[in-house]
C-alpha cells in the first residue's frame, strides 16, 4: 500500500462513517427499496473492479438465456448519455456503454438497457419488455433503492477482501462484513491447481457464512482469435504481435499469454478507455496484428481496424458448478 494512501486514513474512517449511515436508513426504513414483480439477480462486489462481474454475467445469460425471457440492466459505465437508454442493434458503446452493447451482440434473445437508477429502470423495463420472466443486474450490489432477490458477491483470488481495507485507503466500497449480505460468494480468477487447503482458508478469512454458498472458478480463454477470419490462437502467437486492453485488471490475460510463451507488446489503457482519432490511427498504422479482448472490441467496432483480432473468455468452474447453477436456477423459478 503506498504511503499517500496511509494518509487518507482519517477519510477512510469518514467515508465508512457515510456507508454504515446510508444503509442504516434504508434497513431502518427511513427510506423505501423497491422490489421487482419478477426475480432479480444481482451480480456484484466490494472492490472498485475488475472482479469478473462481466464474464460471470456472461456466463449466466449462456445457461438460462434460452430457458426463459431474461433482461439484464446496467448502469452502462462509460457511456456519454444519462438516464433510461435500450440497447438495440444501432447502438453504440459511447450512447450505451461497452459491456451492454456488448451482451446485447452475443445473447440477441436477451433485452438489455442501461439506467443509473436500478428501480426506475427495472419499471421501463418491464414496460417495454412486459413478458420477462428475471432480470439480472450487473453490478447493483451497492445500489440500496433496490431490493434484489438474490445476490452473487464476486472476489479475486489475488485480492480478496480480507487482504483489502475501505476507500480511499484500499479499494473497498463498503466493509467487508457488507458481504453477509449475499446469497452466493464466488472466488474467481482462481488457479487451476487450487487445493482444499486454500479452499479452506478462504473461506474462514472471507468469513463465509452457514447461509451462503461459496464457489471457485477460474477464466478460461477460448482456443481461437476472431477477426479478418478465425484463426488458432496457437497459430496466432506464432508471431509477434500488440496486446490492446482497456479494462479495470489485465493482468490475468496478460499472464495467460505469458505463459503461453506469446510475443507481444502491451498497449495498456484504462477501463472503459475511449480512444481519441489519434490513438485510432496509431493503431491502424501498426504492422502487427492487434490483439484483444471481447469488451475493447465494441469501442473499437466503429473504426473498422483490420488487423484487429478479439479473444473471448468465458468463466470455469473448478468444482460444484451443479450446484452453483442449481441456487441460481432456485432464484430465477421461485
Amino acid at each position: 500500500m503506498g504511503v499517500w494512501r496511509k494518509a487518507l486514513f482519517p477519510f477512510k474512517i469518514l467515508f465508512g462513517g457515510a456507508v454504515f449511515i446510508r444503509k442504516s436508513l434504508y434497513k431502518n426504513g427511513v427510506f423505501s427499496r423497491y422490489k421487482a414483480p419478477i426475480p432479480v439477480i444481482v451480480v456484484g462486489n466490494i472492490s472498485t473492479g475488475g472482479t469478473g462481474k462481466t464474464p460471470m454475467v456472461d456466463y449466466l445469460l449462456s445457461i438460462f438465456s434460452e430457458k426463459i425471457r431474461l433482461g439484464v440492466l446496467s448502469r452502462g459505465y462509460g457511456r456519454k448519455t444519462k438516464g433510461y437508454v435500450s440497447v438495440i442493434p444501432e447502438s453504440t458503446a459511447k450512447n450505451v456503454g461497452d459491456e451492454p452493447l456488448m451482451m446485447s451482440q452475443k445473447h440477441v434473445n436477451v433485452k438489455v438497457s442501461v439506467c443509473e437508477k436500478r428501480p426506475q429502470g427495472i419499471q421501463q423495463m418491464l414496460q417495454d419488455h412486459p413478458n420477462l420472466d428475471a432480470l439480472i443486474l450487473d453490478d447493483a450490489l451497492q445500489h440500496l433503492p433496490l431490493q434484489p432477490s438474490f445476490k452473487i458477491v464476486l472476489t479475486t483470488f489475488q485480492t480478496p477482501w480480507f487482504l483489502d481495507t475501505l476507500l480511499p485507503v484500499g479499494n473497498l466500497r463498503e466493509p467487508a462484513s457488507s458481504a453477509q449480505q449475499a446469497d452466493v460468494v464466488v472466488v474467481t480468477k482462481c488457479p487451476t491447481t487450487l487445493n482444499e487447503e486454500t479452499k479452506n482458508t478462504y473461506k474462514t478469512k472471507l468469513g463465509v457464512g452457514p447461509h451462503q454458498k461459496l464457489f471457485f472458478t477460474t477464466l478460461k480463454y477460448n482456443a481461437y482469435v476472431r477477426g479478418v477470419a478465425e484463426v488458432a490462437l496457437e497459430e496466432f502467437i506464432k508471431n509477434s504481435f500488440v496486446l490492446l486492453t482497456g479494462i479495470a485488471n489485465p493482468s490475468t490475460l496478460v499472464s495467460f499469454l505469458n505463459a503461453k510463451k506469446a510475443v507481444f507488446t502491451h498497449k495498456s489503457f484504462p477501463d472503459h478507455h475511449i480512444f481519441s482519432t489519434v490513438e485510432i490511427t496509431a493503431l491502424a498504422n501498426l504492422n502487427q496484428p492487434i490483439l484483444t479482448t471481447e469488451k475493447d472490441a465494441v469501442r473499437l467496432a466503429p473504426y473498422g481496424l483490420k488487423n484487429l483480432y478479439t479473444l473471448g473468455v468465458r468463466v470455469q468452474f473448478l468444482a460444484d458448478e451443479k450446484q452453483f447453477l442449481e441456487a441460481v436456477r432456485a432464484a430465477l423459478f421461485c
